[in-house]
């Protein structure tokens, strides 16, 4: 399905039936890296999940993860989704974290799932420019090989490399400009640190223990500082975490939505 959200079309899907559900999707990935989640939590919940702008079946380009955020508000205007459980993953928590500067009382329960509230470091910038540049100068795919081998434990590339390529495959069809366009917003994001502290909703932090995007220190610090927040760390997983240990995974998520009940 498709509604129309500040002029770009907003692909998204539901499923199940129950209290909503909310889950935004990380970089470079789409509404499909979901696919692993959709029957357990469809199960407990109505899940809706979506392509931010640029992704997935969306058109548009993405310039600010304000922007993105003003998306996300719009597709819950649209379907009218309140009150519902707001989930995000890396990039998406990112997202997750703008729309709560501007909308922190209307998500009723949070999922932060491999996220980090934190700016980038000089140097964490300094690579994403780095992938701009690489990106315009060879194109996506390159980029997109060494991306899935960073975001994917080392102990699962070395005993399941299936996974690895269904990660890569998840990527595919990535646009160059999205592709740039995500990387500056992350780049440029503003700490949301000072965020946490005023969360007053249940929260559900989440990460794999391999996870060297954001890592456990940092999430850890996050769930302790949100003050009504659990803490699950994933064995076995690095940055996707819900890809490479989704049994692990969806109970985390399903044990948290019933305890909202």
């Amino acid at each position: 399905m498709k509604t129309t959200i500040s002029g770009v079309d907003i692909a998204y899907e539901q499923q199940g039936q129950g209290p909503s559900v909310i889950l935004v999707h990380g970089f470079p990935f789409s509404r499909r890296m979901w696919a692993p989640q959709a029957a357990s939590l469809a199960r407990v919940c109505r899940l809706t999940t979506f392509d931010l702008r640029g992704f997935g079946e969306s058109t548009g380009t993405p310039e600010s993860l304000e922007q993105l955020a003003t998306d996300l508000q719009g597709l819950v205007d649209q379907l009218r989704l309140s009150p519902f459980v707001l989930g995000g993953f890396s990039m998406g928590g990112y997202v997750v974290f703008r729309y709560l500067a501007r909308h922190l009382d209307r998500a009723k329960a949070l999922m932060l799932l491999d996220t980090r509230p934190e700016a980038d470091s000089p140097e964490a910038k300094e690579r994403r420019v780095a992938g701009i540049e690489r990106i315009k100068r060879e194109g996506p795919a390159g980029f997109l090989d060494d991306f899935a081998k960073l975001v994917v434990s080392p102990r699962t590339v070395e005993t399941r490399p299936e996974v690895l390529t269904e990660v890569r495959r998840l990527m595919d069809g990535a646009k160059t400009d999205s592709l740039i366009g995500g990387l500056r917003a992350m780049a440029e994001r503003p700490d949301s640190t000072p965020l946490l502290k005023e969360i007053k909703v249940p929260t559900l932090v989440v990460v794999g223990e391999d996870d060297k995007a954001t890592p456990v220190d940092s999430a850890r610090k996050m769930a302790t500082t949100i003050p009504n927040a659990d803490l699950v760390i994933i064995p076995g997983a690095g940055h996707v975490s819900n890809i490479e240990q989704p049994g692990a995974f969806n109970r985390a998520l399903v044990d948290f939505l019933n305890k909202l009940k």
